[in-house]
């Protein structure tokens, strides 16, 4: 049960924390629709490249320096009475957060616009399915993870999330 019940707030607090996200995509998306409106036509790639380096990583530094400061928490962390720690409990450290957000969010969600970005350009071939693939095995697998004591990003990086008191 109590594995449960820390999936439940882990699920909650990062729902909590992809509404603060979500104000950035809502500030860039109508600037690219602007952009877009006067006729530049820009290549697939380059438009991939953009979200990745405008979107995709300091979302992921945010996260990072979110976990690794005092707080040890992203604000839904907080919010759920969770944080994340290093291997000895202690706070974990910016690199290892980084790293724990790049497996977490910047892998998945890169795949996830290499993907589209793959069909919205009329691609083919198996590249583009084994991609595919591999996004959703990603996320479903990300997913199904909370449910253990720890999840396979969290392993990699040497973080843990635990109970913390709620703020």
């Amino acid at each position: 049960m109590r594995t449960r019940q820390l999936a439940w707030r882990r699920l909650t607090a990062w729902l909590v924390d992809w509404l603060c996200i979500l104000i950035l995509p809502g500030v860039l998306v109508p600037i690219g629709l602007l952009v877009r409106s006067t006729g530049v036509d820009v290549p697939g790639w380059v438009l991939n490249l953009g979200a990745f380096l405008i979107l995709i990583v300091p979302v992921t530094c945010w996260l990072a320096w979110c976990e690794s400061g005092p707080h040890q928490a992203t604000p839904g962390k907080r919010l759920r009475g969770l944080k994340v720690v290093g291997r000895s409990g202690g706070r974990a450290t910016f690199r290892r957060t980084l790293l724990r957000n790049t497996f977490k969010v910047a892998l998945p969600w890169e795949l996830g616009h290499t993907v589209a970005y793959g069909f919205a350009a009329g691609s083919e071939g198996a590249w583009l399915t084994v991609l595919t693939i591999l996004t959703y095995a990603v996320l479903l697998a990300w997913l199904w993870s909370i449910l253990l004591p720890r999840t396979p990003y969290d392993v990699l990086s040497g973080t843990q999330v635990i109970s913390a008191p709620a703020r």
